[in-house]
């Protein structure tokens, strides 16, 4: 906890020296440079994208709806690829008060609730339009409740993409997949999710994951179709598997002490914005996804489907692996979403 706090405050004086001396890799709209000054507030959005990535347009739109129907009270700055930050450590600033703003898969809030990373358990969540219902559902208002109690704001959780396997080698079964080291990141639900794929897991820092790929650290990698262009995976990794384990989520997390320092219509311009953009995400994620199938396969990808009913089997024991979470978690989720 100390070396959290310790990161938090190192990011928080990022943020500081950002702010007073600018940022080329950020975009600013209004207001006094991550302050909250008078009646108004301009929140710092960190996100993993790339300013080259859709996302960061669709972003720049979701805020500047924000801020126009708050009457301007919520201003804001985006800073893609992390710029103020890793994730871990910025979301820390955010429950600690500061005006940041940051996207992050529910692994990272279940550090502060647990029972959040029953929502990336894998074939759990079977179409993208059950993510906002479950967001709305009493699970998901649980879960809001509890994030508050740790100083954090859910704004919102909408849909990030479908996740597949890419991989050096052509596989057929979850047996095949057996013989494979999968890159994963380091926490138990990711873990989790390459067990339940049938291979080993492998953890690698995101950023480390081509390099690790084309030295044989790991065989392959599972992500959305545009992580996997965008990280040029499609170089040492030839064989996609349409998996489709996760149809998976990102959660949009603010200061729960900078929300309720809004007025009533400011919070009620990012309830409503953060509503709209959930149903948004699904048709623009989905178009997304179809082009960058195309390009994986123009740069000479081959896409293998697969049966998915070994896979399926195995996350049935998913629940059994989480002991700390509430008692009929993952059925209460069944049925919020069904």
């Amino acid at each position: 906890m100390k070396k959290r706090l310790l990161a938090a405050l190192t990011a928080a004086s990022l943020c500081v020296s950002l702010a007073a001396c600018g940022n080329g890799d950020a975009k600013t709209a209004g207001g006094q440079s991550g302050e909250a000054g008078g009646n108004k507030v301009t929140l710092k959005f960190n996100f993993v994208k790339a300013s080259t990535d859709p996302e960061y347009q669709w972003y720049d739109e979701y805020f500047s709806d924000i801020r126009e129907a708050s009457g301007e009270e919520v201003n804001y700055e985006l800073y893609p690829s992390e710029a103020l930050g890793a994730t871990a450590d910025v979301l820390e600033m955010a429950a600690m008060g500061q005006p940041v703003v940051v996207d992050c898969d529910l692994s990272y809030l279940a550090n502060y609730v647990p029972d959040l990373a029953a929502g990336m358990a894998p074939y759990l969540i079977q179409t993208p339009e059950q993510i906002k219902t479950l967001w709305k559902s009493e699970v998901g208002e649980d879960w809001s409740r509890a994030l508050a109690d740790k100083g954090l704001h859910l704004i919102d959780l909408h849909y990030f993409g479908a996740r597949n396997l890419i991989c050096n080698k052509e596989v057929h079964s979850r047996e095949d997949i057996g013989k494979l080291k999968i890159r994963c990141a380091a926490t138990p639900m990711w873990n989790e999710v390459v067990r339940v794929l049938g291979g080993n897991a492998t953890n690698t820092a995101w950023s480390e994951t081509y390099q690790a790929l084309s030295q044989g650290v790991a065989d392959g990698a599972e992500s959305p179709m545009g992580l996997l262009y965008s990280a040029r995976l499609y170089e040492p990794c030839k064989y996609l598997v349409r998996t489709e384990h996760l149809i998976a989520s990102t959660a949009i997390v603010m200061s729960e002490e900078v929300y309720q320092s809004l007025s009533d219509e400011a919070k009620k311009a990012i309830d409503d914005c953060a509503s709209d953009f959930a149903d948004k995400a699904v048709e623009r994620v989905q178009s997304v996804e179809k082009e960058y199938e195309q390009k994986l396969v123009d740069e000479g990808v081959q896409i293998i489907e697969i049966d998915k009913a070994a896979f399926i089997e195995a996350a049935q024991d998913t629940p059994k692996q989480f002991p700390e979470w509430s008692d009929g978690l993952y059925e209460r989720i069944q049925q919020a979403i069904a």
